[in-house]
């Protein structure tokens, strides 16, 4: 065999230690050739392609085709900027807000007027993302869910911080959901007695501790109320791929964006072993 092609066939890291938790070296081996950055991306509505991607979520949505996306479900960072190249700068509230204000503009361009976004807010926020929302989208409904986690207790002791929103918000009137076109006149009822009609999710379970997941009820019960198998979903803050799962187990095509690649190598093995 020559020496490039032993070279080839080589693993990339033979150390048995733990690089990350949830990642062996084996991991790291199969998963570390295999990430894709934006300069991969070469979209056109005609040619649209599944995939996660190393990127921030603004380069990311400025590769997607207008109109090609039939559901978003966000859950933007707190920090945008806590990144390896930009750690450490932090940024007022007004830069935080035009950042926002930025990328939701571009998921407003990709989204087809018949599709949605779910965007999860903590309390904090909840009001800004309103405002930005109301700006160019239809805003539909507030969702709150109890989303515990061992930050639900503030370090002043006081109300604990038990639910979070999830705002629903879509392009037009003219929207699908529950399997049914909203905004077309029908004598059939637009909600299934099957699915749960409230906009207060109490039967939702918490995010879980030991890995800070979220329960894959919630995306199954947004997915199923708001797109149909073989959908295009869009992921900008993918983390490690709780969107993505939920979408592949659901039947539905996945693009995503993350911008820590330890992250992405998660989300990577746990899509491809499901």
């Amino acid at each position: 065999m020559s020496e490039s092609l032993q070279k080839i066939n080589s693993p990339l890291f033979t150390n048995p230690l733990e690089a990350f938790p949830g990642l062996s070296i084996d991991d790291l081996n199969k998963y570390l050739p295999a990430i894709r950055t934006v300069e991969d991306m070469s979209m056109t509505i005609d040619c649209m392609e599944e995939g996660m991607f190393l990127a921030k979520c603004l380069d990311g949505l400025k590769q997607i085709p207008d109109k090609s996306m039939d559901l978003i479900i966000a859950d933007p960072p707190d920090d945008p900027w806590n990144s390896t190249e930009e750690i450490g700068q932090r940024k007022t509230l007004q830069e935080y807000y035009q950042w926002n204000n930025n990328w939701l503009a571009e998921t407003y361009r990709v989204l087809k007027n018949t599709g949605a976004i779910y965007l999860f807010s903590p309390w904090q926020y909840s009001g800004m993302y309103h405002g930005l929302l109301s700006n160019t989208f239809k805003v539909q409904s507030r969702i709150t869910w109890l989303k515990r986690s061992n930050e639900s207790i503030g370090k002043n002791q006081t109300w604990k911080n038990d639910t979070s929103d999830i705002w629903f918000a879509t392009k037009t009137d003219d929207f699908l959901f529950n399997q049914r076109a909203v905004g077309i006149k029908s004598e059939v009822p637009v909600l299934d007695q099957k699915i749960v009609q409230s906009n207060l999710w109490l039967d939702i379970p918490g995010i879980a501790e030991e890995n800070g997941r979220y329960p894959q009820k919630l995306f199954s019960r947004i997915l199923e109320s708001s797109s149909f198998k073989l959908n295009w979903v869009l992921d900008p803050f993918m983390r490690t791929g709780d969107v993505g799962l939920a979408s592949k187990r659901g039947g539905r095509r996945f693009i995503g964006f993350e911008t820590n690649r330890d992250h992405l190598l998660l989300a990577m093995k746990r899509i491809d072993r499901n």
